[in-house]
């Protein structure tokens, strides 16, 4: 195993900490950008269990279009923000 070394001149303690910060507040800043976009999808049954139905009424809230569902190849997915979003339309008063 080669040790290799790193030399920095002409900078001092604080502002090469600080470099260090401002590179790592990006990329977390890029981290969240990322992760925002991809949306995490639900099973049935994780659907299910998060709205405290059975496997039977979710099935009937997606047949009436309630809760939108998505066929990947033969599974069914939900968007979790789908499934949130129907749950508000559904507790609103008129």
């Amino acid at each position: 195993m080669t040790k290799q070394i790193l030399q920095i001149e002409n900078t001092n303690n604080e502002d090469f900490k600080n470099e260090i910060l401002l590179g790592l507040e990006h990329l977390l800043s890029q981290y969240e950008k990322n992760t925002q976009n991809s949306e995490k999808l639900l099973t049935r049954e994780e659907t299910a269990k998060l709205l405290s139905i059975s496997l039977v009424t979710l099935w009937k809230y997606t047949k009436n279009d309630i809760i939108p569902a998505f066929r990947i190849g033969t599974k069914v997915r939900y968007k979790q923000s789908d499934v949130y979003n129907a749950l508000q339309k559904m507790n609103e008063f008129d």
